[in-house]
């Protein structure tokens, strides 16, 4: 009876320590899952820090300049000019004859 006893209490520690095991291996991906998240956001927001306001041809930080009363962003090596939507319309309503007058205001048929 004794043996039995002896038996029973080692399958049932057995089954708490395996129980415990479950138990820090769950809590452990959690941790590691949450550090993963902020690594990886800390990593998404320094690469938009870098590329916030840059040319994509060579990497120059854009400047804001103002045409026309309208404040565009551009590159200053020359490799184009960024526009907001509001933006163009604001050039398209002021310039309505020329080509993005004509694209924004089409006439109709």
């Amino acid at each position: 009876m004794s043996e039995d006893r002896d038996h029973f209490d080692e399958k049932l520690h057995e089954k708490e320590r395996a129980e415990e095991d479950v138990y820090f291996a769950r809590r452990d991906r959690e941790l590691i899952a949450k550090l993963r998240d902020v690594k990886d956001e800390e990593q998404r927001q320094h690469i938009r820090e870098l590329a916030y306001m840059r040319c994509p041809d060579c990497g120059a930080r854009l400047k804001r300049v103002t045409h026309y009363g309208v404040t565009i962003e551009e590159c200053p090596s020359g490799h184009g000019m960024w526009l907001t939507d509001s933006e163009m319309h604001t050039l398209a309503k002021r310039e309505r004859n020329s080509w993005i007058g004509r694209y924004f205001f089409r006439p109709k048929i």
